[in-house]
Order: C-alpha cells, then structure tokens, then sequence
C-alpha cells in the first residue's frame, strides 16, 4: 500500500486541469476530513460528523450541501487510517452525490513529527431535475423528461505533515478527469489543489491556545482563493474564531468572491462536538443574500484508553500541583 501512495503522489504532477467546481466549506479546519484525506487516522480516536451548509441565504437557488463522515484508524494506532463519506450538493435543478471510501497511512518522521499519505475513491452522481426547470420559451422541447442523470468515479489524494505546535497539508482532487472514458461525466471533473497551513500557540498558565490558519485553493479558471482564519480555544472546551477569503487574480476580477465570517463551538466532555460558522459576501451579489450558515455534529465513538504509566504520570502531576498551590498560599498568607 505505500508503494501505492508514493506512485499516486508521483501521478500528481503530470495530470491536466477540466471544470466543474467543489463545493466550499469557510471553517475549513472543522471540515479538514473533506479537504484532504490524509486527515484519517492523525488522532488515536473514531469520529462520526454530519455538517451542513447553506450557502447565500436569500438567494433563489443557492449552493447546500450535507455530508457525514467516518473515519478513525486500526486499533486506534494512528497509523493505517480509514473512513468513508457521503455528499449530497445541491444547487438550483441540480444534485450531485457522492460516496468515497479512505486509506491513509501516517509515518513517524522523528519524535515529533510526522507525514501522512491517503487517497480517496469514490463514485459520483449528477443528476438534473429537468421538471424543475423554469423555461424562457413555453414551446422548447429541449428541456423535457424527469431527470437527467450521468456518473462518475473519482479520485482524491493528500498529504499531511504535522505535530503538536504546526501541520501543513496539501490535496488534490478530483485527479481522474477526463483519464476515464467509459464514464458519461467524468470528462467535466477539473483538477483541483488544495493546501492548508496552520500554528498552534499554546499559553498553558492560561489555558488557551490560539491557531492561525491558512488555505489556498485553485481550480482553472477560477482564480486562487485563499480563506485566513484566527481560531483561540479555550480550556479545550469553547473555541472561537474570524475568517476571512478573498482570491488573488491578476487580471483584477470584476466580481471578487470575498467573504467575511465568524466560527464558535463547544465540546462536551471530550465526546460531542458542536460547531457553527456564519460568512457574508462582501461582493457584487450582497444584496442579493443574507449569508451563509455552517453548523457540524461530530462524536468521538472509540477512544485510546490511558495506559498505567499515563494514570501514574496524571496522578503525581496532580500531586505535584495540589503541593504547589497549597505553597503559593501559604507564602501570600505571611506576605500579608
């Protein structure tokens, strides 16, 4: 199986680039599993996520998309990953769905450190609700029937380096293209690039930590896009965050896709996750929507119990905390 990944990654730079547009998520880092395969497996933890998005409220025929998630690693080892997905995108007569299954295989660079591999297949339907239709001309026969439908298979890619403090991450989706023949949409997949960045800042006597992140992304012929997001966490329970995209394109766009948003959650007892995330549009078509609104469920299902030496470490810190404190008392109390 690496044979395989390292031949994938090898494959990547020399593909072509089509059409056809992902569909976006603007909390990125709470949607990280979508973005890059080589997300299964980082943690020793089972997860189950379902998310929604409603993208341009207001707006008649907008972008929604629901998706949930499965993924974790063998016995928990946080070496051979795994998981599947399944998408559904909407957008005015048309639906695209999908199913994708995960591998990804994480090697240990140094103490620290360490690189993920993964690739994700999957089969795709696209299908258009002609009935839905709203015709210009009563009397065109063009647009007739129930659905269209056509399909597709597909196939992502990533790679993940990362540690406690940073991570840094690329994918590459949608690799198969028009390289199918004997598929009746493949040939309108593009090429797509992905990469995500980000740093953590951990002030422990505080007990916050605080993230700054980045991701760019490009598929021809849209311009680069590039979301920025600030992230604090608190007692690694509330977490709070700014965001912000916008695209870099050199021939000046007349309409920019910018975007500014804020993101908040909660995690309950380190098992149930909440998060939601709100962006406005800041371009031409503002007046037009309200926003968009992201919201995401995740459970931890199965979870690394502590070993014997974790229990006697945590026991003797808590000592040794519980002394320390008891000290600092007693020396403010002959100070006054």
């Amino acid at each position: 199986m690496r044979i395989l990944l390292f031949i994938l990654f090898s494959f990547l730079f020399t593909s072509g680039v089509n059409a056809q547009q992902r569909a976006v998520y603007s909390n990125f880092m709470m949607s990280d599993y979508y973005h890059n395969p080589a997300i299964a497996g980082t943690k020793d933890v089972h997860v189950a996520n379902v998310s929604y998005r409603n993208q341009w409220i207001g707006f008649s025929g907008a972008p929604s998309l629901i998706m949930a998630n499965f993924f974790g690693s063998i016995n928990n080892n946080t070496k051979n990953g795994y998981g599947v997905s399944v998408i559904s995108e909407r957008t005015g007569i048309t639906q695209n769905s999908s199913i994708y299954l995960n591998y990804a295989q994480h090697f240990k660079l140094s103490e620290n450190l360490k690189l993920g591999l993964g690739v994700k297949p999957g089969f795709m339907q696209y299908r258009i609700k002609l009935y839905d239709a709203i015709l210009a001309d009563e009397g065109d026969n063009v647009l007739t029937g129930n659905v269209y439908a056509a399909n597709a298979l597909d196939l992502s890619a990533g790679f993940n380096l990362y540690s406690e403090k940073f991570f840094v991450m690329a994918s590459f989706q949608q690799l198969l293209g028009k390289g199918l023949r004997f598929t009746s949409y493949n040939e309108n997949l593009s090429f797509h690039y992905n990469a995500i960045l980000g740093y953590n800042f951990l002030l422990k006597k505080k007990k916050i930590q605080i993230q700054p992140s980045l991701m760019a992304k490009y598929t021809k012929p849209v311009p680069l896009q590039y979301t920025g997001m600030i992230k604090t966490t608190f007692n690694d329970k509330f977490w709070f965050g700014l965001l912000y995209t916008g695209d870099v394109n050199w021939n000046t766009s007349q309409y920019p896709i910018n975007a500014a948003g804020i993101s908040l959650g909660m995690t309950f007892k380190e098992r149930f996750m909440v998060g939601y995330s709100f962006d406005y549009t800041l371009s031409k078509i503002s007046s037009y929507q309200s926003g968009s609104h992201e919201i995401m469920l995740t459970f931890v299902i199965t979870k690394n119990k502590p070993t014997l030496e974790e229990e006697d470490d945590k026991l003797n810190n808590s000592i040794m905390e519980e002394m320390k404190k008891k000290m600092e008392e007693k020396e403010q109390q002959e100070k006054n």
